[in-house]
Formats: structure tokens, sequence, C-alpha cells
């Protein structure tokens, strides 16, 4: 009992390593090749767990030969992409103009109703308003409409807005988080700052937001 839990536990451990050095994307945003390797990797690592008679070296030696030549290929692909056709698919432009290219849909393999269902997912009802819907490497479907039926922004009405971007964690749950305050190159005393303005202790914040526009959004664990 005590060695299939090591064994579970130095696998999973191996494959966290192998997973987060081969990228963060998902599985739905996964190319072929990713796709492939992560299957294989899946099986490999079950092996030893499942039979105590297999060395957890055939696992591990097998999983970081495939992370390697996943480096290796992606470096390769990147350095001669005349050889990327061979091993992940090309995007598909499956609508043009607001025209179905009926060829491009055999080749992926869609039928109309899925088209039209993605189409509907992303809030588009007609399809005469799309400019390109494209197939993409990883299996989604990008959809750009037409300039006539896109939604007016400032820019186009010449109205100056001021940008604040995304909100950064600065406190969860009483605790600074060091990351969200070097992003905003904020110290321990310009938090404390921003509390005692607010007559606010650190232990009382359940979450605490500034944005790049240096808008600050507090929750207390009161709230």
């Amino acid at each position: 009992m005590v060695t299939i839990l090591l064994r579970t536990v130095i696998i999973y451990v191996t494959l966290l390593i192998v997973m987060r050095l081969m990228g963060k994307r998902q599985i739905g945003e996964l190319e072929l090749s990713d796709l492939v390797t992560t299957f294989l990797i899946s099986e490999i690592a079950s092996l030893p767990i499942t039979d105590t008679d297999i060395p957890i070296l055939y696992a591990v030696i097998p999983m970081i030969t495939l992370l390697a030549f996943e480096v290796f290929s992606s470096w390769f692909l990147s350095r001669f992409s005349i050889f990327k056709g061979l091993f992940s698919t090309r995007p598909a432009t499956l609508i043009y103009n607001g025209k179905v290219n009926r060829r491009e849909m055999l080749r992926a393999r869609l039928s109309a109703d899925e088209l039209i269902g993605e189409l509907r997912q992303k809030g588009i009802s007609d399809i005469s308003t799309v400019k390109y819907a494209i197939l993409e490497q990883n299996g989604r479907l990008s959809v750009i409409q037409s300039s006539d039926f896109t939604p007016l922004c400032a820019n186009d009405m010449n109205i100056a807005v001021k940008e604040n971007g995304t909100d950064h964690i600065i406190i969860s749950n009483g605790a600074l988080d060091e990351h969200g305050m070097s992003l905003l190159e904020l110290t321990e005393k310009d938090v404390e700052h921003i509390l005692s303005s607010r007559r606010l202790k650190l232990k009382e914040i359940y979450l605490m937001l500034i944005d790049d526009g240096r808008n600050v959004k507090i929750f207390t664990k009161k709230e």
C-alpha cells in the first residue's frame, strides 16, 4: 500500500513538472501534436501505478523523452514553418464576406448546423453580417463581423476615454499579494497608507483590488 502511494506521488509530481514545462494552454486549446503528447503521457503515467512490477523509471524516462521531443519540435517548427503543416492543421476560413466556403467546411468535417450553432453562441444570428469566420488550429471559431455591424466605440466618436486596464489582487483574505503589488509597483507602506486612509486594517480585508488607473476596490470580511 505504501509502495503504491509513493509511486503515485512520484508520478504525480513528475506529471506536474512535465505539463508545467509544456505550457499553460487548456486541453481545448491544444494543437494536434500537443494533444497526442498529452494522451501518451497520461497513458504512460498510469502504468507503474496500476502495475507495481513495472519500474517507475519506465514511466519517468518516456515522459521526459516526450517533453524533450515536444520542446524540440516547437522550436524546429518555429524556425522552419514549411514543415508545420505536417504536425498541425492550418486555420480554415469557413465564411468570407457573408458566404460559406463549402470546400473548407468539408475539409474541417463541420456541418452547417454546427457552424450556425457556433455563431449563435457568439451572439450572431445573420451570416451575411460576418466578414470572416475562421476555424483556428485549436479547434475554436474566430468570428469578425463586417464593419457596418460592429458596435460603435469611443474612438469612432472621437471621445477620449481614460484607460483603467484590469484589476489586480493586492489583498486576498487578509494577506498581501506580492505578485499584484509588484505589477503596480506598490510597497507594503503604500498599501498600509491606503487602508489607514479608510480606517481599515489588513486582517479585516477579504479582497482588495487596484486597477491600472489606480482605482481601489475593497471588500471587507464583514461584507
